[in-house]
């Protein structure tokens, strides 16, 4: 039987080794562990930004913004945004 990693620092590790889905229910069972931490919420939803779930990802990371409002989520969040309003000009029928 694996043992998932408890530590943030070993989620860390996984997401740089690549190991997504072990990363993402790591990170799953890491904030019903620790509802109250807001970096494991940012690591989720940072997570959830790199599959292009916008809305998985707005929400956790609402989260950490609400446990953390001086953290790095709102940043986050405002680049989703960024991202979910471009428009190529270009691209679109005349």
């Amino acid at each position: 039987m694996n043992r998932r990693p408890q530590t943030l620092q070993d989620i860390e590790a996984l997401l740089r080794a690549g190991a997504l889905e072990e990363a993402h229910q790591s990170l799953r069972d890491f904030v019903r562990r620790e509802p109250d931490n807001p970096q494991g919420w940012y690591m989720l939803g940072n997570l959830y930004r790199r599959q292009q779930l916008w809305g998985e990802a707005i929400n956790h990371l609402n989260k950490a913004k609400m446990l953390d409002p001086e953290g790095p989520a709102d940043a986050a969040i405002e680049s989703i945004y960024d991202i979910i309003r471009f428009v190529n000009v270009d691209l679109m029928n005349p």
